[in-house]
């Protein structure tokens, strides 16, 4: 059992490192040719900056790899609370400390990419409702 946990958990691992790095990549691609594209139309380096908030506008697979560390790292976090539980004489004092920092770092884990996901939302849907009303951005819910 032990073995099959051990060969599913470096899956995962490998999984989670192989979306952060194709993520990197791609916004390294993406930066690389809005660039190039930006250069050969003749703006200048300034403008070709641009705004970097663009970029962090979509869901990416790291967002979705770090909900898939939190499902999986709080099912294995509960499962070892119950065991706990039902042999306490079994574990030492400092497993429960290790289950304590294992849950809180989790829920911020969690916390950190619902703020992620909020932000995403909030300013995507801003830019959209801009777009729309582009005279009277804060009369979006009036009728004309």
């Amino acid at each position: 059992m032990y073995i099959a946990l051990a060969i599913f958990a470096s899956l995962v691992g490998l999984f989670v490192t192989g979306a952060a790095v194709f993520t990197a990549w791609a916004f390294y691609a993406s930066r690389k040719k809005a660039v190039e594209t930006d250069r050969l139309e003749g703006k200048t380096a300034a403008a070709a900056e641009g705004s970097p908030l663009g970029r962090f506008l979509r869901w990416t697979v790291v967002d979705y790899a770090a909900l898939f560390l939190f499902g999986f790292g709080t099912v294995f976090l509960l499962t070892d609370l119950v065991g706990v539980a039902k042999d306490r004489d079994q574990f030492p004092m400092y497993h429960y400390a290790y289950l304590l920092c294992g849950i809180v770092f989790s829920f911020m884990g969690m916390l950190f990419t619902f703020v992620r996901l909020a932000l995403v939302l909030r300013l995507a849907g801003g830019s959209a409702a801009a777009h729309h009303h582009p005279h009277k951005p804060d009369q979006t819910e009036h009728a004309e």
